[in-house]
């Protein structure tokens, strides 16, 4: 049995609509968005926020990434996007729909989407801009 005091506890995140200079864990934003009883986050600004993972993270539409810092890319900011293979949909992947991210930092985050997402993601951040 484990004991009550080993049990990893996490401040909560919060419900927003705004995140400013926070630090979010993306596993567990999505978490909470869950108990709340949401499969996705919409409608939320993030500014000057550092968003981690482990995590994918679905742009399902209407998604902004100005001045951002993507995160690492071993050189090729290919090795940042991952393609659905299915039609319609991605399981696994936090969805983002209707959310702004102003000058935010992402560290080990993945991203996917539609080819559309998925191309404009790449011409932008590839001619050396940090925004999509």
């Amino acid at each position: 049995m484990t004991d009550a005091q080993d049990t990893i506890t996490f401040k909560r995140i919060g419900e927003g609509p705004a995140y400013d200079r926070a630090n979010i864990w993306l596993p567990q934003l999505i978490a909470e968005a869950m108990s709340a009883g949401r499969n996705l986050i919409e409608n939320k600004t993030f500014t000057d926020c550092r968003i981690e993972g482990p995590a994918v993270l679905l742009a399902a539409g209407g998604c902004t990434f100005d001045e951002c810092d993507m995160g690492f890319s071993g050189g090729d900011i290919r090795n940042l996007l991952l393609a659905p293979v299915g039609p319609e949909k991605v399981i696994g992947a936090v969805a983002f729909q209707n959310c702004a991210f102003l000058r935010c930092k992402f560290h080990a985050v993945g991203f996917t989407g539609a080819p559309a997402f998925l191309q404009n993601f790449e011409a932008v951040l590839s001619q050396g801009r940090r925004s999509a």
